[in-house]
Order: structure tokens, then sequence, then C-alpha cells
């Protein structure tokens, strides 16, 4: 009810109402005050008899009686008309200073938020994100234009962080690959470096890097734009994480980190080579950070019509001030800029959009049990509705 009273056209139905109102009391009113006044005039100029026979009408409430009019007429005139024209000039001009009044009220209490947002919406134009409108007690469609105008501007601003990031973060990505092509391939130009001592193998491994850098890159840039073509296919959870996690053991193991696995048969559809990618950027992520003699333990379970899948770790985990700054790309915590650990800056953000793209849901948090970090991936057994 209260949602029905705060829109704008209730709000114009009402006071069109409370006006139709006033002019209708205005009206009665001034025609009643008009009588009166004039019933006194009128008496106060009659002789005592007369005087009494009226205020015997009056008192018996016989005003419209043919000896009412008489009396009236004998010794003041006619009673007035709501139809007399000085009648009309007072319902006409106290209705409208009234109207006018309440009109002035309520277009200042709809223009002025309007007026904020059109402001800060040309501040925002200009280049000020930081902009955002006090909403107060504004309610309605008004308030619903203010809290979309916050949102708009927060989206905007966080865009705009995202996007300095990131290509702050592309550009160190490539600075220092392509550093290292240009040095070396300066020194086997001026002949300084033997080109027959394992050089081209080195070359090959920046290049390589590069190009895995600029894959990553397309696959963000196709899934930010919701072009992302999945090979939607019917595949068992189970057996793609066991194999997953046969492959990265061996590394994990040279760095003295162990990886234990619990997992329940989940049938689903989904593109198998890039739910494989979603769960090897977690993986290396876990293995990064894990200490020597760490263990890591993937949990698959099954629940409801969801595939949940738990990865987590013995590491130092994250700042909570850092949790909504995880999936940005390139963004690094400072501990991992200082403790110098490798890595693109974009292997959880990867794996936050395949998720998405799979209309799963991917979150962090540090463990409760003990030190470490933890991401639970929840992917649907229906995949996709748009493709499924």
């Amino acid at each position: 009810m209260a949602r029905i009273l705060n829109r704008l056209v209730t709000r114009m139905l009402m006071l069109a109402a409370l006006m139709t109102f006033i002019t209708m009391v205005t009206g009665l009113g001034a025609f009643y005050v008009a009588m009166y006044f004039q019933l006194n005039n009128v008496m106060s100029h009659m002789p005592p008899t007369a005087r009494a026979q009226l205020q015997y009408l009056v008192d018996t409430n016989q005003r419209g009686t043919d000896r009412f009019f008489d009396l009236y007429q004998r010794y003041g005139g006619q009673p007035p008309g709501i139809t007399d024209l000085g009648f009309i000039s007072v319902i006409f001009l106290v209705s409208i200073l009234t109207g006018g009044t309440l009109a002035a009220v309520v277009a200042r209490r709809i223009s002025r938020p309007i007026t904020a947002v059109a402001k800060a919406a040309a501040r925002v134009s200009a280049g000020d994100r930081s902009v955002r409108v006090d909403r107060g007690r504004v309610s309605g469609e008004t308030g619903e234009l203010v809290d979309s105008f916050n949102r708009m501007a927060a989206d905007i601003e966080a865009y705009e962080r995202e996007r300095t990031v990131l290509t702050a973060g592309i550009a160190h990505e490539l600075r220092t690959p392509l550093t290292i092509l240009k040095g070396r391939l300066h020194g086997l130009a001026d002949g300084i470096i033997d080109p027959a001592n394992g050089e081209a193998d080195r070359l090959l491994r920046q290049v390589e890097h590069l190009s895995r850098l600029v894959e990553d890159l397309r696959t963000l840039a196709h899934a930010d734009a919701g072009e992302l073509n999945l090979d939607l296919r019917h595949i068992d959870l189970k057996p793609l994480l066991n194999l997953l996690v046969a492959d990265l053991r061996l590394s994990a193991e040279g760095r003295g980190v162990s990886i234990h696995q619990m997992v329940a048969p989940a049938p689903l559809i989904g593109d198998a080579v890039r739910i494989t990618q979603i769960f090897t950027n977690l993986l290396t992520n876990a293995i990064k950070h894990s200490p020597e003699g760490g263990r890591i333990d993937v949990i698959l379970v099954v629940r409801n019509s969801d595939a949940i899948v738990t990865v987590q770790d013995q590491g130092d985990g994250f700042a909570a001030e850092d949790a909504p700054r995880l999936f940005i790309p390139f963004w690094r915590a400072g501990v991992d800029r200082r403790a110098g650990r490798p890595g693109s800056g974009i292997g959880l953000t990867l794996a936050a959009k395949l998720t998405e793209a799979h209309d799963g849901t991917i979150t962090a948090r540090n463990r409760a049990d003990r030190s470490g970090a933890c991401f639970i991936v929840s992917l649907p057994f229906a995949g996709p509705a748009k493709k499924a």
C-alpha cells in the first residue's frame, strides 16, 4: 500500500482530489459566511417584530420558506447565491492560491532530487566518478531514480578503476617478456650472445608466455562481452578433477605441497576445457600460496541440483579488505608483490568469468579452522540456461 501511495501518478490524483475538495469547501464556506453576515446586517435594520419573526424562522431551520424570503427581500434584498459573480471570484481566487501553494510545494519536492541528479550526471560526464546524490526522505519513482543513479555512478567508478588496473597490468605483464626478448635479440644481432647456447629455447619460452597471456586476455574479453563460446556436453566432474589433480601433483610436490581430493560423482552439462581451466587456475593459485609441507584439499559434493567444489590451502589467507578485489584483473595483494610470487594476475579473474559463463558462482573466504584461503565453486547440473 505504501508503495502505491508513493507513486507520482497516485500523488497527482490525490492532489487533484484535494483541489476539488478545497474548491467545494471554499464555495460552500463562502456562501454560508456571506449569508451569515448579510443576515445579521438585515436583522439589524428590521423592526423588532420582523426581527423576531426572522430569527424564529432561522432557529427552526425554515430559511427556504416563502415567509423567510418575503422578510429578507423587504428589508435586505436577495440572499446571496452560489452563482453570483462575487462568490465565484472568491472561490476562484482562494482555489488558485491554495492549489498554487500546494502545487509549488509538491513540484519543489519532486524537482529537487531530479535537479540534483541532473547536476550530478553533469559532474560524472565531466570526469568526477565519485559523485553521489543524497536520497534523504525522497520516496517513490524519484527515490528509485536517485538509487539507480547512485548505482550507475558506482558501477562506472568501479569500471574505471578496473580499467585502470587492467591497463596497468597488461602493460606490466607485457613489458617484462618484451624487454627480455628485445635485449636478447639485440645480443644476438650484435654477436654478443651465442645462438647455439640454447638461446632459441629461452626466446621460445618468452614467446609462449606472451602467447598464453594474450590468449587469457582474449578469453577474458569474450567472457566480459558475453560472447564466449562454450562446447556444452554431458560430463562427469569427478574424473575431470581426478585427472587435473594427477597432472598438477608433480608440480605441487616439487614445492613440498600435497594435494588430497575427496570427490563424488557429479554429472553435469558444461564445457570440459573451460571447467578444467577454472580449477587449474584455482589449484595453481593454491599451490603458489601454500607453504612447504602444506596441504591442499579438493572436495566435491552434490547439493540439490548443484555440484559444489571447494579448493582450500594452508597458506596465509587474505586480508578482509582484499576480499572484494580478489577477482579484479591484474590485482595482486601487497604480500604477493613483496614475496615476488609469479603469476599474471588474471587467473582468479578468468576462473570467476568462466564460472559465471556456466551460470555458476564462485566465492572466497578465509578458513575458520586454521590459516588458509578457501574458494568455493558452485556449478548447476543443467549448465547455462541460455544455452541448455
